[in-house]
């Protein structure tokens, strides 16, 4: 017994059995497979080019703002105030469709799709929004968007935070909820399905058309000037007159066929005039011009400026775009709002600061629509 003991354990009649493979849980397929590999880093800033090229597309049919690089935080800029809420709208959109499909239009068009390192399947909005303000690390001197370039894996620092990694496909393994809509629509109406092409034709013409309106735009502006111009007399001193005009200054930018104009201030000018010769009054030869542009609401903008030998048989200035003759001063006030139905109020002062003549009359009005000119 003790012989055939010995003999049982001897090493050449040892045996080693095969280790079981590790038990894997349903639908955990991992991120990369031979059908949906590690995405190139190329595709990854392509993708994100037409998806800014996107945004900044709907931003500027919507409100004429042209954000940059809007899907990039830490790097993108809104378009300004009048474009920051479409342009969070226009993310917040292409965040659902990462979030729930693992793709936006862009991602699609560039065979992208970020999932999870551990199912493979597309990672919910939470995470998607997290991950996407994570990217703000990845902006830092962009050292976090080059290091995905050198790495295995193509991980960001969002994407290490977040478990997620960028494989190469446009059909990853359904998020459960989409899975759950996917079953209720095949069992109540098939007929809402269509081809997956259809979808990825849709993104590309979407894509397409962005970036050609991002590299086909042309820019330009002017200023328009009021049509009329109102006047107010003083008679209590030395007979003159202020004559007041409006002018505001637009830009205007056209991409594919839609044109829009953004009008980005407004400028008040006045001009005193007397009616006598100023050899009879002669602290009107150095005369300080004071205006003041109010609003209903009490905000206002003034400007003074001191006459420089303004020669009065000279007519117009550097602040008028209009001849008035006997031209004493003027001066002109800016702002960055639109001062019609605003109360403008002017003064002819001496030398000393003394009112030499003073009134007041309506900002005139500006009737054409730019957009129109």
């Amino acid at each position: 017994m003790d012989v055939a003991a010995r003999s049982w354990n001897h090493p050449a009649m040892t045996t080693t059995a095969p280790r079981a493979p590790r038990p894997t849980l349903d639908g955990t397929l991992g991120p990369f497979t031979d059908d949906r590999p590690c995405a190139a880093w190329g595709l990854r800033v392509l993708a994100t080019l037409l998806d800014s090229a996107l945004v900044a597309a709907v931003v500027f049919v919507a409100t004429g703002a042209a954000p940059s690089l809007a899907t990039l935080p830490g790097l993108g800029k809104p378009g300004g105030a009048g474009g920051a809420a479409w342009t969070a709208a226009a993310l917040l959109v292409l965040g659902v469709l990462q979030a729930y499909t693992g793709m936006t239009p862009g991602k699609r068009v560039a065979h992208v799709a970020v999932v999870d390192d551990g199912t493979g399947r597309p990672i919910g909005l939470p995470r998607t929004v997290l991950r996407w303000f994570a990217h703000v690390l990845d902006a830092i001197l962009l050292i976090g968007y080059l290091r995905s370039a050198f790495r295995t894996d193509g991980r960001t620092f969002a994407d290490s935070l977040f478990g997620t990694v960028a494989v190469r496909t446009t059909a990853p393994p359904p998020h459960p909820l989409v899975a759950r809509l996917r079953r209720a629509r095949d069992a109540r109406a098939p007929w809402l399905r269509w081809p997956r092409p259809v979808t990825s034709g849709v993104a590309l013409v979407l894509c397409a058309a962005a970036a050609a309106a991002s590299v086909t735009s042309s820019s330009g502006g002017g200023e328009q000037m009021s049509e009329r111009r109102t006047s107010c007399v003083d008679t209590g001193g030395p007979e003159a007159t202020a004559t007041l005009g409006s002018a505001r200054t637009f830009d205007r930018e056209r991409r594919l066929g839609f044109t829009r104009t953004d009008l980005v201030g407004w400028r008040v000018a006045v001009g005193w005039s007397a009616g006598i010769d100023t050899r009879d009054t002669p602290d009107i030869d150095v005369a300080t011009v004071r205006l003041t542009v109010s609003a209903p609401d009490g905000a206002t903008y003034d400007a003074v400026d001191v006459a420089e030998a303004v020669d009065p048989t000279v007519d117009g200035g550097d602040d008028l775009w209009w001849s008035q003759p006997d031209l004493v001063a003027s001066t002109q006030v800016t702002a960055p709002e639109d001062v019609t139905g605003w109360t403008a109020r002017t003064a002819l002062l001496d030398a000393d600061g003394a009112v030499l003549a003073e009134c007041s009359a309506p900002v005139p009005t500006i009737t054409t629509d730019p957009a129109d000119l």
